[in-house]
């Protein structure tokens, strides 16, 4: 889904659904995914600019 940023993210089930993330991923790499897909990523903690102000903490992924 599109998230406040404007940035495209994809919610990701981790350790049986304690710990869930929502990840900003390029759109176009998701494309073909559906819930249950499983991928390899690396994952790393980016600052991200909402409403005008950057924050940091963001998680973003590339397979």
């Amino acid at each position: 889904m599109t998230g406040a940023s404007g940035d495209f993210f994809v919610m990701l089930k981790a350790q049986g659904g304690a710990q869930d993330l929502s990840v900003f991923v390029d759109e176009s790499d998701a494309a073909g995914w559906q819930d249950r897909t499983k991928v390899e990523m690396i994952v790393e903690m980016v600052g991200a600019t909402i409403n005008g102000e950057t924050t940091n903490g963001w998680l973003r992924g590339s397979p």
